[in-house]
């Protein structure tokens, strides 16, 4: 080995010159045609890379070696970038013994780097177009749940959402494998943003049915109830409508009606209706309906509410009403209150467009009670009667009140008459004792003084025959009797018309 200063021969391995004290410095030989190769290939590389970069529309990445740092260092040329190569040939071309030296070290160390980095740039460039395609990952998901590995099959599958959230189907895939992955919160969010962000989708009744079923397993009623009022399929209604509260609804739209109307509520299934009058909200303490609202002259304001038999209340809805009707005239009663001593006929004067009811027990008389015909004959004693007018839209008029007191002084009171009819009946066999008992049955007859009758210028006590059974029931047994209230004659009556009777002798 000579010294490259002085020229003088020296050991192999020896670092200074011990003639001129020139440093040496060891490298390996390197022939010119392996340099030349060297070139040629980092040339090559470097229009692949530069190439295949344009193809892709990104930056190209050089690592380069700094020779004086003894660091590699990166360097960002654009596809444009042509005086890449023209660069580190001209770099290579320097004739000192540097550039030879530092070509034989690229040749060593750079080498193999560059073709790991090459692979580690395909690889990465392929996970980098896996990451970011939908189809694969899409793909990739639905391979895992066939597998029934939900767990990946959700991974690949949001990432395939993420990156087309507008897709319908991945979205519902994704809300599927969720709930096989015991994630049914995920699955149901999933799906009420696909009914929310994408209503054209073509399964929004296979989202709907997924939704209830879920909500019907955690048996979450309401949101159930909230998410039925919402849809519009007619199918999803149907097959969840017991889950379902919806407003109750009215057989008649608010407004002005100059009749009388009857108000009938109904819902969408079993359940209770609750109802108010006074303008509040309803409760469930509030009244329960279960028949048809009266509605007569007057405003009225109708709340009402649904619940279902899962608890569930529907939204409170009210309907007001106006109606406007003029109220019938009160009827009029030919006789006054008072004391009579002589039996009167009653009669009751009225519109032909009314119908007259009454009572005589002091309740306030409706369509319910005793409908007046013709004339009443006034009941011996007190008696206490109301009576209305109904018009045939159903408004009653003010109700109208009478008081009357029948009563005679005669030979016979109706004690000692009723005694004479007794003794007689029994007499005659009709009863087995004076208490009225019948043979062969467990109940007994009573006797009751009903009115008085004028008959050929004599005042009669007309009495009525009933058999109270032992549950106290009364069962008119049709038998009349007429009693002589001056010389206590008993005669069996029969009536012809109000107020008028046919006697017969009793035998």
């Amino acid at each position: 080995m000579e010294c490259p200063k002085c020229g003088k021969e020296l050991e192999e391995g020896k670092l200074l010159c011990e003639f001129c004290g020139e440093e040496i410095k060891i490298v390996p030989d390197f022939d010119i045609e392996l340099e030349n190769q060297l070139r040629e290939s980092l040339s090559s590389m470097m229009d692949d890379i530069t190439q295949g970069e344009a193809d892709h529309g990104q930056d190209t990445k050089i690592f380069l070696l700094n020779s004086d740092a003894g660091e590699y260092e990166q360097n960002v040329y654009d596809e444009s970038d042509e005086d890449i190569k023209d660069n580190l040939i001209d770099y290579y071309e320097e004739d000192s013994v540097k550039s030879k030296t530092v070509m034989k070290i690229i040749a060593l160390v750079c080498s193999p780097i560059i073709i790991s980095l090459i692979i580690f740039f395909i690889i990465f460039r392929i996970n980098d177009v896996n990451e970011n395609s939908f189809e694969y990952q899409y793909q990739k998901a639905v391979e895992y749940a066939q597998d029934n590995d939900y767990s990946k099959a959700v991974i690949y599958m949001e990432r395939a959402v993420a990156l087309d959230p507008d897709n319908g189907e991945a979205s519902f895939l994704l809300a599927k494998y969720l709930e096989k992955n015991d994630q049914q919160l995920g699955a149901v969010a999933i799906l009420q943003e696909l009914l929310n962000n994408n209503p054209d989708y073509e399964k929004q009744d296979e989202v709907y049915d997924m939704i209830l079923s879920i909500k019907k397993s955690r048996e979450e009623y309401s949101d159930m109830n909230r998410i039925l009022k919402k849809c519009n399929i007619s199918r999803i209604i149907s097959k969840y409508n017991k889950y379902a509260a919806l407003e109750p609804v009215f057989n008649k739209k608010g407004g002005t009606y100059d009749e009388v109307i009857s108000i009938t509520l109904s819902g969408n299934t079993q359940g209770i209706m609750y109802y108010t009058l006074d303008g509040t909200n309803p409760t469930t303490n509030s009244m329960v309906y279960e028949t048809p609202i009266l509605l007569e002259s007057g405003e009225y304001t109708i709340r009402a509410m649904f619940v279902n038999m899962y608890g569930v209340c529907s939204d409170v809805v009210s309907e007001n009403y106006k109606i406007n009707l003029t109220m019938p005239k009160e009827p009029v009663i030919n006789l006054d209150s008072g004391v009579y001593n002589e039996p009167k006929m009653i009669q009751i004067y009225h519109d032909n467009n009314t119908k007259i009811y009454y009572t005589m027990d002091g309740s306030v008389p409706d369509k319910t009670s005793i409908r007046y015909s013709s004339g009443i004959e006034m009941p011996y004693g007190i008696s206490n009667f109301s009576f209305v007018a109904i018009n045939e839209d159903g408004l009653a008029s003010e109700v109208v009140n009478r008081t009357y007191h029948l009563e005679i002084e005669a030979n016979f009171s109706t004690e000692v008459a009723l005694q004479v009819l007794m003794n007689n009946l029994w007499a005659a066999g009709k009863i087995s004792d004076l208490e009225g008992h019948v043979a062969n049955k467990l109940g007994q007859n009573q006797y009751k003084v009903q009115t008085l009758v004028n008959i050929d210028g004599f005042l009669y006590y007309i009495v009525h025959e009933e058999y109270v059974d032992t549950t106290g029931n009364k069962h008119n047994t049709n038998n009349i009797f007429a009693i002589n209230s001056q010389n206590g004659d008993l005669y069996r009556a029969y009536k012809i018309d109000e107020g008028k009777y046919n006697i017969k002798a009793f035998s």
